[in-house]
């Protein structure tokens, strides 16, 4: 008896995967509460499927949503989707462990595993320091971000709404969540504001890099200043990971930029009725909210189809680990490339900046793009079912909503409640990441009945 009772208790504990899974759900279902609530909004009648989107969308920084914030919710609801924005950024264990270290507690073995995993720290030494970086660095940009757009907002919507609504901007672009609280055409009315194109797209990308990258830049910055090390050297000893991070940011960045510059320069719906320097501005700002962040200051629905497709492949992607991106991640697209041109090529190992790549590693990293693909694809038949719209049109939506970015080309509000469903269903995956939830479906690997026969090696033709 008293065995059973041991097996069935360590049966029902949780793997980190798990526990952060358990951790979104829970603070998009309390989010959904507060958004419920009498003084949470404006007017009366929105349905609880549209609040339980809306916390999904804040709490899984997508910025997806079927109505217009501003003109349906409160102040105080206003600042419930700030808060579920901030809280799905930085992930509720890791605030939980942040929280605990700063009264005096301590983390057991477990529940550090659980915030190493949350923010793809690789060790849980330094775990600390780590988390505490993690807090003074969001906090120091989001405020910088809110002065800076305060320049714009406060003398147009008066000092105390212009400076929520700077730092309601500022927190969901460093969280890359795409909300905002201004209308119903996201940022487009400054499509020529230097100031808010400038300072969101930063904001974006420095959110998007993942905090273990500023981590690591921060240390080397330290050992140049005050050790007086060379430049050069320290750059050498960058990890691989930051390397591969600021290489593919870059790439992606620029050849988004140059595509939508190129495509759409002349097209009278979208850049063609701006002067050359606002056409710079806004191909790059459009292109740096692939990053999954769901600003925009163009229209999406009137842009050419090859700008569309590019930007879905582009959403897929999303940033990079570790911080508070979306999609597929940068580092994960670049690895199974690396494996496809390393086959081709007929190369043993796989090999990047001087250093070995695992293949285990490059597995993991195949597996999440195969199992991400599979996932916005059965959400793209779903909602062809349920749906009466362009297929484009469709596509796009699912692909935004698996790559957590919040672009849209206006089938949002009309969406049906199967077809809401379906993009919750899409956001939540593609913030906790699809390897995540298949180990969280997954029982206690002690459990799980090992396979110890090793059969005979048998041929399959491919290609």
């Amino acid at each position: 008896m008293t065995n059973r009772f041991y097996i069935a208790k360590k049966q029902i504990k949780l793997r980190p995967a798990q526990q952060i899974a358990l951790s979104f759900l829970f603070v998009i279902l309390v989010g959904t509460v507060l958004l419920a609530l009498p003084f949470s909004t404006k007017v009366s009648g929105t349905s609880l499927l549209d609040h339980l989107f809306i916390a999904t969308s804040a709490v899984c920084v997508t910025g997806l949503t079927p109505l217009v914030a501003v003109d349906t919710y409160t102040t105080f609801g206003q600042t419930v989707i700030l808060l579920l924005m901030q809280i799905g950024g930085l992930g509720l264990m890791t605030l939980i462990a942040i929280f605990l270290l700063a009264i005096g507690g301590k983390l057991a073995h477990r529940e550090k595993m659980v915030v190493a995993e949350a923010t793809n720290i690789g060790s849980m030494s330094g775990l600390g320091n780590f988390l505490g970086f993690i807090i003074g660095y969001t906090l120091l940009f989001e405020f910088v971000g809110m002065i800076l757009l305060s320049f714009v907002f406060v003398p147009e919507f008066g000092l105390s709404s212009g400076l929520f609504k700077a730092l309601f901007i500022s927190v969901s672009a460093f969280c890359n969540a795409g909300f905002d609280n201004l209308g119903a055409i996201s940022l487009q009315p400054y499509v020529s504001n230097v100031i808010v194109n400038l300072t969101v797209s930063s904001l974006i990308i420095m959110g998007g890099l993942g905090f273990s990258v500023w981590f690591d830049l921060t240390k080397s910055a330290n050992s140049i200043l005050k050790q007086h090390h060379a430049v050069k050297r320290v750059v050498q000893h960058l990890q691989v990971h930051v390397k591969l991070v600021f290489f593919m940011t870059i790439v992606l960045i620029l050849s988004g930029w140059l595509f939508l510059l190129l495509i759409e320069f002349n097209n009278p719906l979208s850049l063609g009725s701006l002067n050359f320097f606002d056409k710079i501005m806004a191909a790059y700002f459009q292109s740096v909210t692939l990053r999954t962040a769901g600003f925009s200051t163009l229209n999406i629905a009137v842009l050419y189809p090859a700008s569309q497709l590019m930007m879905m492949a582009f959403m897929f992607i999303g940033g990079s680990p570790g911080g508070t991106a979306g999609g597929i991640k940068t580092t994960t697209f670049a690895l199974v490339v690396l494996m496809v041109v390393s086959e081709i090529l007929n190369h043993e190992n796989l090999t990047l900046y001087k250093r070995t790549v695992g293949r285990d590693i490059a597995r993991r990293a195949l597996s999440v793009m195969v199992l991400s693909f599979t996932v916005v694809f059965t959400g793209m038949l779903l909602l062809s079912i349920s749906e009466k719209a362009d297929f484009l049109v469709i596509a796009f939506e699912a692909f935004s909503a698996i790559g957590t970015v919040g672009l849209s080309m206006g089938i949002t509000p009309d969406l049906t409640n199967f077809g809401k469903i379906v993009i919750i269903f899409l956001m939540f995956i593609g913030r906790i990441g699809p390897v995540a939830v298949a180990f969280s479906l997954r029982t206690n690997r002690k459990f799980r009945k090992s396979v110890e026969v090793t059969y005979p090696t048998g041929n399959v033709i491919v290609g």
